[in-house]
């Protein structure tokens, strides 16, 4: 199984992938960061489907011994979905880390993200919520031209409410890496007992 924690930057990702490893999820999984495999200078929205690609597989060969990846990254439904080799997991379950435009601004802000970036990221983070919501919600933001062969074909569509488009959301505002992790951990274990059911 693919347990997905995703959002927009300065949701709160890797600071809930810090929080989370080494916990006791009650079966095998593996814990990973999106961009742990690296990311080449100049990545774009093709790049990240050739690494959505990527893990998913590394999911499927995870599963074949009775394991499953919890992935932390920016990766939009709809991406997850197109995969190619998405239909070959056993399950997938999505986490959406989500805050407000100020909270990403201020997270950003200390991060040091320059001043004239943030409105794309705010932004961003608005279309992803929307998308996550709405799978109809302008998809041409991630539907691009790409060497790997997406399968949009997958969920083209589909309409808000559709059972096979569900996402958990955690409002991250008010809580800290340790309440987002709680609320993660409860996610993933729930998602991990229904497809052990």
């Amino acid at each position: 199984m693919l347990l997905m924690v995703t959002g927009a930057s300065g949701a709160g990702k890797s600071a809930v992938l810090d929080e989370l490893s080494g916990r006791d999820f009650g079966y095998a999984v593996e814990c990973a960061e999106f961009d742990s495999i690296g990311v080449p200078e100049g990545a774009d929205t093709a790049w990240r489907h050739s690494a959505v690609e990527r893990w998913v597989a590394r999911a499927v060969d995870l599963q074949s011994s009775g394991a499953h990846l919890l992935l932390c990254g920016q990766v939009p439904p709809g991406e997850l979905l197109a995969a190619p080799s998405a239909d070959r997991l056993d399950d997938l379950d999505i986490c959406l880390l989500h805050c407000s435009p100020d909270v990403r601004r201020d997270r950003l802000r200390g991060r040091g993200e320059p001043e004239g970036g943030l409105i794309h990221h705010v932004r961003f983070g608005e279309w992803f919520l929307r998308h996550t919501l709405d799978p109809s919600h302008s998809p041409e933001v991630i539907r691009v031209a790409s060497p790997t062969p997406m399968r949009w074909d997958r969920w083209e569509g589909w309409a808000p409410g559709d059972p096979r488009w569900r996402a958990h959301i955690v409002d991250t505002d008010p809580l800290t890496p340790t309440e987002v992790a709680d609320q993660v951990t409860t996610w993933a274990r729930q998602a991990l007992g229904r497809a052990a059911a």
